[in-house]
């Protein structure tokens, strides 16, 4: 536990776990093991109206440094008035099954769980905005009573803040690990005995499968499964396909209010405002490069614009590092028109641009205005971004040499 003098979390450690959605869920593996880095949920809660208590008591412990203790003491009473506790019979995906709700050792978990990455995805931030005077990490021996085996195989492993192996090994590596790593110089790095030259640990993992979605994952040797993933390294790239996935497989009517709601509520006005940190592009530093990946859904793209333009998605994103770059060549388009997208992807006329193969253009007359969205298509195409938004002149409206119709 940190020391009781900081009162209050860092706010790198508040800000990770604040952008979580909530979601309710019947077993933890509800969900792939990397999106637990963004949804916070708790398995056997669907169908029971205490997500929300069990959030604002963590949100509380996390914030505040609440220990355990107290953290019951504020939840086990609600949780027993809305009957979430003892074992129960329900009826579950696979028909009525006897299931434990909530316990001491629940509660447990579920603190142990959301304190532990948020701070260790707090502490990936600092790590990354520190390397340059303290360039490397230790692996350090846990301060459990009983420990792993394979997690003492790493202890004194020292490598460069940035190597891969910290992706899949920076700790929590398993349920209720106490594995520490601890950030130092070069000067130091090199009195423990860091070799340069030395090869990183090999990783070997093995086949996992998660018996409720059938998806398949591989998984370091002496990490459980769902704690191979580096929560503060990867949740940019997770969220994004998170979100795309998950609306893809909505009906079609659904995507669009979804998205009409996500584009309204205040975490993507935030985002278009570019009030999200980021340091812009010359910044190459791992943590700022991530800030620029966030990305939050702005349309959704009919059946046919899809495949038009060859993607394997419908979801259109805006990164942050776009919004940066849009407010500040076009400070005069309110965030509120991100609303018009949705309109343009579906009445819209679809150009390709003749200069790139993975650009596109939307355009429609909004209002008497000409407007045009551009359109970015990864390599692999699974992922559609929104470059540009904005109203053009009259003579650039329609087919011109660079924009090619489509449809």
């Amino acid at each position: 536990m940190p020391d009781r003098v900081f009162k209050e979390a860092p706010e790198e450690v508040m800000r990770y776990f604040d952008a979580k959605g909530t979601q309710p869920s019947f077993d933890w593996r509800d969900f792939a093991p990397n999106e637990h880095a963004f949804a916070f949920t708790v398995a056997k809660s669907a169908g029971f109206d205490i997500l929300d208590d069990v959030r604002a008591a963590t949100r509380d412990a996390i914030a505040n440094y609440t220990t355990y203790g107290d953290f019951v003491n504020q939840l086990m009473p609600t949780l027993r008035m809305k009957g979430w506790w003892g074992r129960k019979v329900v009826d579950g995906p696979n028909g009525k099954q006897l299931v434990q709700f909530g316990s001491l050792r629940r509660l447990r978990t579920i603190y142990w769980a959301n304190v532990n990455t948020a701070r260790a995805a707090g502490e990936w931030e600092r790590i990354q905005r520190t390397k340059r005077g303290l360039p490397f990490l230790v692996y350090e021996l846990s301060v459990a009573e009983r420990r792993r085996p394979e997690h003492l195989q790493w202890v004194g492993v020292i490598l460069p803040v940035d190597d891969a192996f910290w992706i899949t090994h920076y700790p929590p590596n398993g349920w209720l690990c106490q594995c520490r790593v601890r950030q130092i110089s070069r000067r130091e790095a090199e009195v423990l005995g860091y070799d340069a030259t030395a090869a990183a640990p090999q990783v070997v993992t093995r086949p996992w499968t998660n018996k409720v979605t059938g998806e398949r994952f591989n998984v370091p040797e002496g990490i459980d499964p769902g704690w191979q993933s580096n929560p503060g390294a990867t949740r940019a790239d997770n969220l994004r396909r998170f979100l795309s996935d998950r609306l893809d497989a909505l009906p079609q009517n659904a995507r669009r209010i979804a998205v009409r709601d996500l584009v309204g509520q205040k975490h993507f006005q935030a985002l278009a405002r570019a009030e999200l940190p980021y340091d812009g592009a010359n910044d190459r530093s791992p943590a700022n490069i991530e800030r620029g990946r966030m990305a939050l859904p702005v349309a959704i793209l009919p059946e046919h614009v899809r495949k038009l333009i060859g993607a394997k998605t419908r979801t259109v994103l805006l990164s942050n590092h776009d919004a940066h770059k849009q407010v500040g060549k076009r400070p005069q388009v309110d965030p509120k028109a991100y609303a018009i997208v949705q309109q343009m992807a579906e009445g819209g006329t679809v150009y390709e641009d003749a200069t790139s193969e993975v650009t596109f253009a939307l355009q429609m007359m909004i209002e008497g205005e000409p407007w045009t969205g551009i359109l970015r298509l990864t390599k692999d195409q699974r992922e559609v971004y929104l470059k540009s938004l904005r109203r053009i002149r009259p003579e650039q409206f329609g087919p011109t040499s660079r924009n090619i119709p489509m449809d």
